[in-house]
């Protein structure tokens, strides 16, 4: 898939997830979904994304783990014929089990969806959520 198409499918999607947040979430929780959009991608920078997404699991309620369970989705979605990050195991079990490069590959990928979470959840969230 070109680049174009593939910044433009990220970014429909990242518009959808953002949505959800908006229609799934009250108003408190929507404050943090906006915050942790611009938090998370630093968290990854800082202390990889095996080590971040353990911490967002291991929360497993509450905007972290909605968060989780939307890039899970995508994760499936962008790389449905890859067995190894497409399946059914839980996301942090994949990323720990992936090879260096896929593991590049899968960081890159995130913090490019999460470039366009961030700017709709700036946009699509009020500070009064």
């Amino acid at each position: 898939m070109p680049v174009r198409d593939i910044e433009k499918k990220r970014a429909i999607v990242a518009y959808g997830k953002v949505d959800s947040a908006i229609s799934e979430l009250d108003v408190k929780s929507r404050k943090e979904y906006k915050a942790y959009c611009k938090k998370i991608p630093s968290l990854i920078q800082t202390n990889g994304l095996s080590a971040t997404f353990a911490f967002m699991f291991s929360k497993r309620t509450g905007t972290y783990f909605f968060i989780y369970n939307q890039v899970d989705e995508w994760l499936k979605e962008r790389y449905e014929s890859d067995n190894s990050i497409n399946s059914d195991t839980d996301l942090i079990e994949r990323l720990i089990n992936l090879d260096s490069a896929k593991y590049r590959k899968v960081t890159i990928e995130v913090l490019a969806l999460f470039s366009w979470l961030r700017r709709f959840a700036e946009g699509k969230i009020s500070k009064d959520g």
